[in-house]
Order: C-alpha cells, then structure tokens, then sequence
C-alpha cells in the first residue's frame, strides 16, 4: 500500500503536469519566457461628436449622417525611460491624420516624455467612414469649422491615450505569431495585361497573412494584441453616409469582446490594391472583424516565438525629387485621370510655385533578432510587402504601411506597366507630372533599397529555404 507521503506527491506532481498542459494548450500564455519588459496599453473613444464631412469616396458630398459604428484610438507603449526611450504603437481609427496633427501630438508627448521620432508610430486605419481631416482644406463655412473643431479634440486624446499608455507600463513580455485571414481580394480587373477597373480577382496577388504581437504581463496576463492585415478599409461603400471604422474597427471589437480587459491594435499591411469581399453592408464589416477575431483566438491558443524587447529603431525620410514641369498644355491632357496632378494642376494656375522633391517615410523596428518591424507611408500595393518577404527573411518581418502619413498610392514596377487607377493616384506619377514610368531608379526600388539600410544585418537575407 502506498505511503501518505508518496501518495500526496504523485497527486502534486499529477495536477502540476495537468496545469502546465491547460495553460499551454489553452492559452499559450505559458509556453514562452522571453525577457521582461515595462509594457502599457490604453484605448479612447474618438467618434465624432457632430456631423462631419466622411474620407474618401469623392461621389460624398455631404456630412455624415449619424454614427453606426465607434472609432477609437489604441496606444501601445514599450519601454521605460532610459537608454533610448519608449517606442509608441498608435493606432487610429481615421482615413488619414493629417502630419499636423501627428507632429503636434508627437510634440506634446515629447514635451512630458522622452520619446524619439523613431520610435513614435502614428498607424492609419484608412476607414473610408470617418473623418476627412485630410480634406479640410479644401471646405469652408460650416463643414471646414466641424472638422477644424474634431481635429483639435483628436489631438487632445491621441495625446491623452498616449500618456495613458505610459502611464500603465508594467512589467511585461512579448511574442508573436502568424496566422491566415482570407477576405481581402485584389481588386485590379486586367485585360490583356492592362487595368480595367475594379472587381475581386481570383489567384492575383494579396496578402492573406496575419501577424500578432502578443503583449503579456510578468504574470502572464494577456494585456494587449497587435495585429496587421493588408487590406483596404473599404467594406463600407460610397453611398454609406454614417460613421464607422469599417472591418478594422469591427475586428476590435470582436477581440476585445473575445478577451475581456484586452486592448486591441489593428494596423494595415501592404493592401492598397486589395479590397474586403464581399463588401457594401455593416453586417459584412462584422463579418469580416469576426473572422479576423476568430483567428485571434486561434493564435492566442499558441505556439508563440518569444520576441527580445530590446528594441533598435531607426527612420529614414527619402527625397523624391520632381521632374522638370511639361507645358502646362500637356499637364493638363494628363490631370483629368489623376487627383494628385488635378490639385498641382490647380497650384500652377494660382501662380504658387511647384515642389522641388516629395519627403518619404520610412521606419524599421528590430527586436533584437527575433522580428523586424517595417512601417511604410502612404497607401502601398501588396507587391512591396511580397518582395521584402523574399529578398528579406519572411519568417521574421512584419510590413505595415499607411504610417506617418496617407496623401496617394505607392505603386510597384509591375502596376505602372499594368496602368490604372492606383497608378494615375500615386506618388510615382505626382512627382514625374503623369509618367510614373520615367522615374529612374523607380520608387519601388528606392524604398526596398531603404528598407535594407534600415534593417540589421541579421534580417537582411533570406534563408536558403526561400531563395528560388
């Protein structure tokens, strides 16, 4: 017969095994024990109090039309305040924070703590059913003065969950993981090589990968989830007159639905040329945040990679020079399929005096050697992300755009050729006066190539696995 002793410490041993398997399968909350970090989170309402003139969609010619949908503001905080200072995650849930207001909230923060350019991210939902700031200039009377007065109480809470977020920091650990999400649908319908409108291309390139960071305390608490998705923010079409953050902000509130006391960051990948399908409906907005969750979930599950907070962030700002200004005769033949070279166009013909260069930004964020971080400006096309993921390490890289700023798209080599909407829109063909493909070397190449500056060594080659 068993001893008392002997009996109590196999039943011990029994529980500890049956514990360590929950937490494990669970939760995946025990399975990493990467280094400590301080870590803060905080999110803030910021829908509109009054009715408001709604980004994108230029058929809109009106203000909204009541609010169907919250938008909210997520900061991440990691760090303390030594050595380099904390690193700031801000995700917003606006088509477009003009840099004006990014610079004054960076500038208010700066002032009460010590953070670096560098390590300050401003992420753009780009939902085409908030606010447009990015328009204000071009409105008056009353509608200029609602979206001036929203642009002052926008700055005071990104400004506001920011402190929050420092303010919380405690002890913490990262890790991430990457998982698959399939509604967004490349939305460039060719014919015979060449654009033809809009539509859900089968088999076209997209990027259905979703990385999440996992931000846990010292306990193992699940505090915060970062994730990114390479697609338009657009499920919400132009005759939707009401405010909404669109799949994005659906997806949060699934989540955080999903994981009580949660805060949840979504920011956007490389999707400029993809779009949510189906699309039209607030329903298909849930539906598309809930498959998102549902994945959430599944990760969270584990197995995670354990992430080194020991952050290096470094920025770059390209200068992308003009090219020399064609008879205005021939701008004009060019504007009237381009919104960038309509508003030139419009410069010109007050007698203001044409840029020089155009400023491009540019960020890494390396985690030690365990995962890279790229924040690209402005609306890319999926064939930046694709490209870094091969000539780079994949396994290791996390591609963010619609950062620092959001004025046009940033197009590949391989869309110029195809031509198109996106391309008549884009920075390459704003700063070539309507032909994006004399730019040499091309914007596609300067920015990769500015990206493999930024990285460290250790991200900047890809396995052998990968090379084909």
């Amino acid at each position: 017969m068993m001893s008392g002793w002997r009996w109590v410490r196999r039943w011990v041993l029994v529980w500890a095994v049956v514990l360590l398997r929950c937490a494990v399968g669970g939760t995946g909350l025990a399975a990493e024990t990467g280094p400590a970090v301080l870590v803060g989170a905080a999110k803030m309402d910021i829908t509109p109090s009054e009715p408001v003139r709604m980004y994108g969609y230029a058929a809109r010619k009106a203000e909204s039309e009541g609010i169907a949908g919250r938008l909210k503001a997520s900061a991440l905080v990691i760090g303390d305040d030594g050595a380099e200072g904390p690193a700031v995650l801000l995700a917003v849930d606006c088509g477009a924070v003009p840099p004006s207001v990014r610079d004054e909230v960076f500038g208010r923060v700066q002032a009460k703590a010590k953070v670096k350019q560098e390590r300050f991210m401003l992420c753009n939902s780009h939902t085409h059913s908030g606010p447009d700031l990015a328009g204000m200039g071009s409105l008056s009377g009353v509608e200029r003065e609602h979206l001036a007065r929203y642009a002052q109480e926008l700055t005071e809470k990104l400004e506001q969950v920011v402190l929050k977020a420092l303010a919380a920091r405690r002890p913490g650990r990262l890790a991430w993981a990457t998982g698959t999400v399939g509604f967004a649908a490349n939305r460039r319908v060719l014919k015979d090589g060449k654009w033809t409108g809009f539509g859900a291309v089968p088999g076209a390139a997209v990027d259905h990968s979703l990385p999440l960071l996992r931000v846990t305390d010292a306990q193992g608490k699940l505090l915060a989830v970062v994730v990114n998705y390479a697609c338009h923010n657009t499920t919400l079409r132009g005759n939707f007159k009401q405010i909404h953050g669109d799949w994005a902000g659906a997806a949060q509130a699934a989540i955080e639905s999903d994981h009580p006391g949660v805060t949840a960051l979504v920011t956007i990948g490389c999707g400029a040329d993809a779009d949510p399908c189906p699309h039209g409906t607030v329903d298909l907005c849930q539906q598309h945040g809930r498959a998102l969750a549902d994945e959430v979930k599944r990760l969270l599950a584990g197995p995670f990679k354990p992430v080194d907070p020991r952050l290096i962030a470094r920025r770059a700002v390209l200068r992308l020079p003009y090219a020399a200004l064609p008879p205005v005769e021939e701008l004009k033949r060019r504007a009237p399929n381009s919104f960038p070279l309509q508003r030139l166009l419009g410069q010109l013909e007050r007698g203001e005096k044409p840029p020089a260069a155009r400023d491009y930004y540019v960020a890494v964020w390396a985690f030690g050697e365990d995962l890279a971080m790229v924040f690209l400006s402005d609306e890319v096309v999926v064939d930046y992300a694709l490209r870094m993921k091969r000539e780079f390490d994949g396994s290791r890289l996390w591609v963010s755009a619609y950062t620092h700023l959001v004025s046009g798209y940033v197009v590949s080599d391989r869309l110029i050729g195809e031509g198109g909407y996106e391309v008549n829109n884009s920075l390459s063909a704003l700063i070539s006066y309507g032909r994006p493909e004399s730019v040499q070397p091309s914007v596609e190449q300067r920015i990769v190539d500015c990206v493999r500056s930024l990285l460290p060594e250790a991200f900047r080659r890809a396995p052998a696995s990968a090379a084909r």
